[in-house]
């Protein structure tokens, strides 16, 4: 992705070059309150995401990244639901618990590396740690 310009600048109203924000978030990037490394950073994942997941996709890997008292472990169900995060490499899982007596298996799952610095490039606004996550330079 290029470098956003913004229009008041002479930047293209082209759909590479925009991103719509709330009058809030607006006001706040014309005032400086929000960098343009922030938007830059916003707009990136939003793309990225956007090409390979949908709301639940990028909803359940923000759950993984809530803090948990213990490890979660869910049912194969539960792996099938995060399959896009696992296939992706953003997410992991490994057998938990292997219950003889009634068969059932249990998995512990959890983000990988590569989806905790996503995340956390994400939530940090910071446009190198975003593209070293994304895979780019």
């Amino acid at each position: 992705m290029h470098h956003l310009v913004p229009v008041s600048e002479s930047g293209g109203n082209t759909i590479a070059n925009l991103i719509a924000l709330c009058p809030t978030c607006h006001a706040l990037f014309h005032r400086g309150e929000i960098s343009r490394d922030s938007i830059y950073a916003w707009k990136s994942l939003l793309t990225s995401l956007s090409q390979a997941f949908d709301q639940r996709d990028i909803d359940d890997l923000l759950f993984l990244d809530t803090p948990q008292p213990y490890p979660l472990e869910v049912s194969g169900d539960g792996v099938v639901k995060f399959s896009r995060l696992i296939g992706a490499g953003l997410a992991t899982y490994g057998l938990a618990v292997h219950d003889l007596g009634g068969g059932t298996l249990r998995y512990r799952l959890s983000l990988t590396d590569r989806g905790v610095h996503l995340i956390h490039a994400w939530k940090s606004g910071d446009r190198v740690a975003l593209a070293k996550a994304q895979g780019g330079a």
